[in-house]
């Protein structure tokens, strides 16, 4: 393949010369093309995110889900800034990112205002994270949430137990409901980790956290097909659940089903 061997033979050539001069441009673009789709098609690492089978159409991306993604990897960023630099106006968390997060991985303004609107509130021009953000809180407020789902399961008549993070609900020898308690929007993280069949499996999130997980998977066609058959679960339906004098597994089932996520607060801007 002319195209590709010249650059290997000289690959600073590439910035010169994007095909061997002796190549038509329309053969050499056709050989480029035709490469990349072989080597998509062909590689069982990629995954191809569309309705058509045309290689031309929808997103590719790789077929495993990463630990870390980058909306997840901007989020922890930004937490950890506001958390060492409160009242910082949304210029200097930009500038933060931007450091650390240079040229195709610079994330857009859109995702810096959800994590912003997720875990900060904004006075004047500065924001800060809030109050019930703060690490010992979110740790105290995980704790009494983990409490609360193994006192409602015992309630519906299930044995309860935990598995390293995880929650149990059992009826007889069989897992009925697995929970995982997260006060972060790092899901794909635990879906990736996740052994237990997804139809069993609630995510439970503050109610900020749970907007952020949407809007996630707007943006990022992988976590939306390995979230799909997940319930996300608001740590206010949790806390509304306890007080509700009569409890049935039924009730339960219809409380979870109807619980909507909303999207994220806020005026974005949209580029």
């Amino acid at each position: 393949m002319t195209f590709i061997k010249r650059i290997q033979r000289d690959p600073a050539g590439i910035q010169r010369s994007y095909k061997d001069p002796q190549v038509e441009s329309d053969e050499a673009l056709k050989e480029t093309q035709n490469t990349i789709t072989d080597a998509l098609t062909t590689d069982a690492r990629f995954f191809h995110y569309g309705t058509s089978e045309n290689a031309d159409t929808g997103f590719w991306g790789l077929h495993e889900y990463e630990k870390e993604s980058l909306a997840d990897q901007v989020e922890m960023q930004v937490v950890n800034f506001l958390q060492k630099n409160p009242d910082s106006i949304f210029l200097e968390v930009e500038e933060n990112l931007y450091s650390q997060f240079p040229g195709l991985l610079t994330p857009s303004k859109i995702l810096i205002y959800q994590v912003l609107n997720s875990y900060a509130v904004k006075e004047k021009s500065a924001y800060r994270l809030r109050d019930e953000d703060r690490p010992s809180l979110r740790r105290e407020e995980l704790n009494t949430i983990s409490q609360l789902i193994e006192s409602i399961g015992q309630r519906l008549g299930y044995r309860t137990r935990k598995e390293g993070r995880v929650l149990l609900w059992e009826d007889h020898d069989d897992v009925v409901r697995v929970f995982y308690v997260l006060v972060s929007g790092l899901a794909g993280r635990t879906i990736n980790e996740n052994k237990y069949p997804v139809e069993k499996c609630l995510l439970v999130l503050p109610g900020g956290r749970a907007s952020l997980v949407a809007y996630k998977q707007t943006r990022d066609p992988m976590l939306a097909r390995i979230i799909r058959g997940w319930r996300i679960v608001k740590f206010r339906l949790v806390r509304a659940l306890a007080e509700i004098p009569v409890l049935t597994r039924e009730t339960f089932e219809e409380q979870i089903a109807s619980d909507p996520v909303e999207k994220a607060e806020g005026q974005l801007m949209m580029f």
